[in-house]
């Protein structure tokens, strides 16, 4: 998605804002696929990593994060997700996996491919985009303990993963009556997120396409988040990443206690 830009009279561009949208459920199903291949590639052989803490994930390993990705895409498969993103429902993933290597999960995982995208095709876009968001960013979870970053940006699963994080975004502004916010990414453009008579341009923020991730994704403690490059006050659009994402996840993501970097 490329965003328009027009001549302002002192000769610099502005850029035009449009709405969030969610990619089409097939190109979900692709970057699915394509963050289960590079977990594959990355930890393939790697039982030596798999017992290392994971920061962005507290009392999770490796091995235990990766279970958590294979629960997920069971549950998927079997329609288990009426408490999807809740720390029950995690928790029981990884439970239900302990005892496995991780090369057997990754083993796991692949063999449930197939019929997770068989059941995404008859999900919402929403779900769908939810599903990668996930993947990727715990793909950067486990990365960011090994040193090895990766894809970071202009790819088809941050594409997949940015538009359901300003769809939910745009949401949580309009339910909350928060000021609207203008985001913009390499990937995405910039972004309205919220209605256009509500403060529109006077908050803007312009971020990589990971930091976008990290930061929407529960990835950024509130001091981190205040500290990125904003135009205009954030405090008032604060809620959006403290109170009303948690309350969309079943309490899945909130901003960490403490700063994560990476």
């Amino acid at each position: 998605m490329n965003f328009r830009e027009e001549q302002r009279g002192d000769g610099t561009c502005a850029q035009h804002s449009h709405k969030s949208r969610l990619l089409p459920t097939p190109d979900a199903t692709t970057a699915y696929r394509i963050v289960y291949e590079r977990l594959d590639a990355l930890l393939r052989g790697r039982g030596d990593v798999e017992s290392l803490p994971v920061p962005a994930c507290p009392g999770w390993s490796i091995r235990e994060t990766v279970a958590h990705l294979v629960g997920v895409a069971q549950d998927v498969v079997s329609l288990n997700v009426e408490d999807k993103a809740a720390d029950s429902w995690t928790q029981a993933q990884v439970e239900r996996l302990a005892g496995h290597s991780l090369d057997d999960l990754l083993d796991q995982w692949g063999h449930t491919i197939d019929s997770v995208a068989s059941t995404l095709a008859m999900a919402p876009e929403l779900s769908a985009g939810q599903l990668v968001f996930d993947a990727l960013t715990h793909e950067h979870d486990i990365r960011a303990v090994l040193s090895e970053s990766g894809s970071r940006t202009g790819d088809l699963t941050f594409q997949v993963a940015l538009g359901f994080v300003t769809t939910m975004g745009d949401q949580f502004i309009r339910q909350g009556r928060l000021p609207t916010l203008e985001l913009t990414t390499p990937t995405i453009g910039t972004v309205q997120l919220g209605p256009p008579d509500s403060g529109r341009g006077q908050l803007a923020l312009q971020l990589s396409d990971f930091e976008a991730l990290r930061s929407f994704g529960g990835r950024r403690s509130v001091r981190q988040l205040l500290a990125l490059p904003w135009r205009g006050d954030p405090a008032p659009v604060l809620p959006a990443f403290t109170k009303l994402l948690p309350a969309f996840t079943n309490d899945g993501v909130r901003p960490p206690s403490r700063d994560l970097f990476e």
